[in-house]
């Protein structure tokens, strides 16, 4: 049973249960950091929606998301919300539902939009702790980049998941000035190098991408859900060290 002297004074530890099998090896001022983070996710794909639920399995207590989407037919091979009962429901309240019955006293927003100019304003990043890129659109991905960046706080940004399935997938975190072989970050690392972002980290491998002649992205479950895993990762421990 969870004993800590938890962030939330009145918190009443029943409630938290499910968390056992790892805050006991957290002292109190990392149960403090982690309950008390206030985190955001731009997109709940396949990389976000993976991401989603391993920050709230992993005690992540405030966390808004933002997607325009709906859930497809063709998200059932990858992305972790998506089921045949819930095609054509909207991303964000399928995702909140699912979060809420991990933890009912999760804190949670949801943003159906599209981040787009025209609505980035209504974002107070000063609110947050960590910011979370996990969206396709490159437009929206490098306006968020850019806003955050000048807020000075603190953004992960996911690279290039798909058009990859030979081999177990292999991500990293590194700055961006360190990725290779990664359509996506060629893309950001010369953003970058035009707006004066001197740092940002990034989740990327570099394995190369396949060179298919289809219509749509090849996509495969196990190479953005590792993503999502690393990005966790990374996350829980900056929180906690």
């Amino acid at each position: 049973m969870i004993s800590k002297n938890m962030f939330y004074k009145d918190i009443n530890k029943n409630d938290y249960n499910y968390l056992d099998r790892f805050v006991q090896v957290l002292n109190d001022e990392q149960m403090n950091k982690l309950f008390s983070a206030k985190i955001i996710i731009f997109g709940v794909g396949g990389v976000g929606s993976a991401l989603a639920q391993f920050l709230v399995r992993s005690g992540i207590q405030n966390l808004d998301i933002v997607d325009f989407d709906r859930i497809d037919i063709t998200n059932l091979n990858r992305q972790l919300l998506s089921f045949q009962s819930n095609v054509g429901k909207m991303k964000v309240e399928v995702m909140k539902k699912q979060l809420l019955d991990i933890n009912p006293k999760l804190n949670i927003n949801i943003f159906p939009i599209k981040l787009s100019q025209d609505n980035i304003n209504i974002f107070n990043f000063d609110d947050y702790d960590i910011v979370l890129d996990c969206i396709d659109d490159i437009n929206a991905k490098k306006l968020l980049i850019k806003t955050v960046c000048l807020k000075k706080k603190y953004i992960l940004s996911a690279m290039g998941a798909g058009k990859r399935y030979i081999d177990s997938p292999q991500f990293e975190v590194v700055d961006i000035t360190k990725t290779s072989y990664d359509p996506i970050a060629k893309i950001i690392r010369k953003f970058c190098v035009q707006e004066g972002i001197n740092k940002l980290d990034v989740c990327y491998t570099k394995q190369k991408p396949c060179d298919f002649d289809c219509q749509n992205i090849l996509s495969v479950v196990y190479y953005p859900v590792n993503m999502a895993t690393v990005i966790c990762a990374k996350i829980i421990n900056i929180l906690i060290e």
